[in-house]
Order: structure tokens, then sequence, then C-alpha cells
């Protein structure tokens, strides 16, 4: 029996997902909160089907903690993707800036443009991303540029988080998501700050 539609809810246009509407939901959410501190509204806003959710939210974890990028390179790659969506925007250049983005290199992401003054390695991942958000292909010199600075690994890594946050871009946009309030986005910040070993948040005695 499908849900009936009970209006916009907190998270995005459609209602939020609850234990009547989406049981299978429940044992979702609580790994995704165990993977990033909280659930967002992006991902609430996938919560009716709780398969999807899973394999998303999964794909997710991936590009966010199990790369072979580091903090700053996996920021520059989102604010790239995220520059002109608010939703994104509002998450990542807090998190970039924690990650030693300048506000300068932000700058120059948000205009659209790789910003001057980087690294070899920076500037060849920030022409690939930027060059990916685009759908007109590569440039060869751009993957010149990578193979000297980056392992297959880690291009792919680079092309599967651009590819991950421009579904969620779509996401976001199709959906209608909702930027949560600041002592919301306050607990990713939070949480990213936060030791790990590998992929996972190590357990303090805070």
């Amino acid at each position: 029996m499908t849900a009936a539609w009970t209006g916009p809810g907190r998270a995005c246009t459609l209602p939020d997902p609850t234990p009547e509407t989406a049981p299978e939901t429940a044992a979702v959410f609580a790994k995704v909160a165990e993977s990033r501190g909280w659930v967002s509204n992006l991902l609430t806003s996938i919560g009716h089907a709780p398969d999807a959710l899973a394999r998303f939210s999964a794909l997710g974890h991936y590009g966010r903690y199990g790369t072979e990028l580091n903090e700053r390179q996996r920021e520059l790659v989102i604010c790239i993707v995220g520059r002109d969506i608010a939703y994104a925007w509002a998450h990542h250049a807090p998190l970039a800036l924690d990650a030693g983005v300048t506000e300068a290199e932000l700058a120059a992401i948000k205009a659209g443009s790789t910003p001057q003054g980087l690294d070899a390695a920076d500037q060849a991942l920030c022409d690939l991303t930027f060059a990916v958000t685009r759908f007109a292909g590569v440039p060869d010199a751009t993957w010149d540029a990578v193979r000297r600075s980056f392992t297959p690994r880690q291009a792919t890594d680079i092309a599967m988080l651009a590819a991950y946050y421009l579904a969620a871009g779509a996401l976001i946009m199709g959906l209608g998501v909702k930027v949560e309030p600041p002592e919301i986005l306050a607990i990713e910040r939070d949480w990213q700050k936060r030791p790990r070993v590998g992929d996972r948040v190590v357990a303090t005695n805070a």
C-alpha cells in the first residue's frame, strides 16, 4: 500500500519518512548516523526508498572517508561540484576551511575557476573536477597533469567523488532539500574533526 502524501516535511518537498510510512528506513538512518554522526536533510529526503538510501549513503561514506585523497583534496572536489548549490556550499565551505582551503581559494571556486597558486597535484585535481562537471570531456593536458600527480586509484577517487556530488546536487535541487540551521550544521563540522582509524570515528572519553 502506498503511503499518503501529507505535504512538505522538514527536510524537503516530500513529507518526511516516519516509522509508519517507511518502517525499513529506521535501520538505515541508524547506520547513516553511525557513519556521519547525524542524518542530513539530503539523506532524510530519500528515506522513502530505504534500499536506495542505503546504497547512496554507502557511496557517500566511501567518498568522504574511504578514498586515497586527503581531506583538503576531498573538500576541493566537493566545493567545485557544489559551488552553485546553496545546500552543498553551506555544508562544505566551512569543512573546506577546516581542511586548509583558503577563503581566496573558495572565492575562485565559487567564481568557477581553478584557484591560482596551487601545487601541481591540487591544480590537476581542480582542473579534472571542473572538467567532469562540465560534461564536455577532459582535455588530454589535464589527464597528463593528473597522471603526474595521482595514481589510477586516486584519479578514480576524484572522478567518483565528483560523480557522487553531482548526483547529490540533482537530488538537492529536484527534491527541494532545505538547508539545516547553523546549530545542526555544527554537528557535521564537529564530527569531521574527530579522530579516525580508517573510515571510522574513534571513541573518545570526553
